[in-house]
């Protein structure tokens, strides 16, 4: 798979990155020029990286292109480009179906969807592929547990599931700020909330559906500490407009 970039984003570096690095692709990558800066630092740091001022000289030298731009800027952007029948075209931008893509890239009809995420550069976190593709998989499983997708809507639902992020890392902050209004120094601090997170989140990481629902009970002590915080969370509805929350953002992205 010989891939091309449009679009040089915070999420472009995180998955050439996490190719690279974490995943020992050595095959030449080309990548547009914007933005400057992200695509002047990869190739600097990687020899196998070429930058191209020029989005269609990107698609005339690939078969596969990944696009990483804007939502607002992807469709026209698409239409200005010349594709090939024999070339993949994956986009990450969101809100933007298949359909609507296929429109904008013929002949090319290998079309695809992936969520990839800032873990992805470590090797860690999910990336929903929609319609499934081999070779696809065989390429970002280098970075991140593949997630095949046989159903739009339900790509939606992982789009949607992936805004907890900055949830996940301010609940993360907060913990550590917390711990360090009581006098703990803040390096002290912030060592122990993200060991904290990452050990619980490492720990769960094979449960199964059912296991996964109950742990959260099975690490209560009946008047415990924990259970005194859950108990709160629960009675302010956290949870509950946690999900109600998610439901709203499923309808904007679908």
């Amino acid at each position: 798979m010989e891939p091309g970039f449009i679009g040089t984003g915070a999420i472009t570096e995180h998955v050439i990155t996490g190719l690279i690095v974490h995943g020992g692709f050595e095959g030449p990558i080309i990548v547009s020029e914007r933005s400057r800066e992200r695509s002047s630092r990869l190739a600097d740091r990687h020899p196998n990286v070429r930058v191209e001022t020029d989005n269609q000289a990107i698609v005339d030298q690939v078969d596969t292109v990944f696009v990483a731009t804007l939502p607002q800027q992807t469709l026209e952007l698409l239409n200005s480009l010349a594709f090939r029948d024999d070339q993949t075209i994956v986009s990450l931008a969101a809100m933007i179906s298949v359909e609507q893509l296929a429109e904008n890239v013929k002949p090319a009809s290998q079309i695809h969807r992936i969520i990839p995420m800032p873990p992805n550069e470590i090797g860690l976190g999910p990336i929903p592929v929609y319609p499934p593709s081999p070779e696809l998989e065989s390429l970002l499983s280098r970075i991140g547990t593949v997630i095949p997708v046989e159903d739009q809507q339900h790509f939606s639902t992982f789009s949607a599931s992936s805004a907890v992020m900055a949830t996940f890392f301010e609940l993360i902050a907060t913990n550590a700020r917390w711990i360090q209004s009581t006098g703990v120094s803040a390096e002290a601090a912030t060592r122990y909330s993200t060991a904290v997170f990452h050990s619980l989140a490492t720990q769960v990481r094979e449960l199964g559906p059912q296991e996964l629902q109950n742990v959260s009970t099975e690490c209560l002590t009946a008047g415990g500490l924990n259970e005194q915080l859950l108990n709160a969370t629960r009675s302010e509805g956290w949870f509950d407009e946690l999900k109600a929350e998610l439901d709203r953002i499923l309808k904007r992205v679908e």
